[in-house]
């Protein structure tokens, strides 16, 4: 009976340091990768420091500057139609949630809807005049 403990037991000791030998063969992989890892890292952090040109201050209304007076005018319409839309939606939100009044909200909604209007008559405008030069 004896012997066939030890046998069990031998086998699982077997086992065991199979699963060892794996754990530590894994590790090294691991490490090997982190190695890798630290090293790629550093070369990117050394390129990123050579080719900073100062890109992280950029201006962003000097991003994009339009081909002529015509295109600014619309930039600028597209800019103030978009902005009108995002303060109805939350004003749709704040009337929802009773934040402000009815009669407030239909006031402000009647007068950003003329300037949305305009803004919007006015890109149509200036896209027909680029589509005829």
């Amino acid at each position: 009976m004896f012997y066939w403990l030890q046998a069990l037991l031998g086998e699982r000791a077997g086992q065991l340091q199979k699963g060892v030998r794996e754990l530590v063969q894994e590790k090294e992989g691991l490490e090997n990768q982190l190695q890798l890892i630290l090293t790629n890292t550093d070369v990117l952090e050394s390129w990123l420091k050579a080719n900073d040109k100062g890109l992280t201050q950029v201006d962003i209304d000097d991003v994009f500057e339009p081909a002529d007076p015509l295109s600014k005018q619309l930039l600028e319409c597209n800019a103030a139609d978009f902005s009108i839309e995002d303060i109805l939606y939350s004003l749709d939100k704040a009337a929802q949630e009773g934040a402000i009044p009815v009669d407030a909200y239909l006031k402000q909604v009647r007068v950003l809807s003329r300037e949305q209007f305009i803004f919007r008559a006015t890109s149509i405008k200036i896209y027909q005049a680029q589509l005829s030069s």
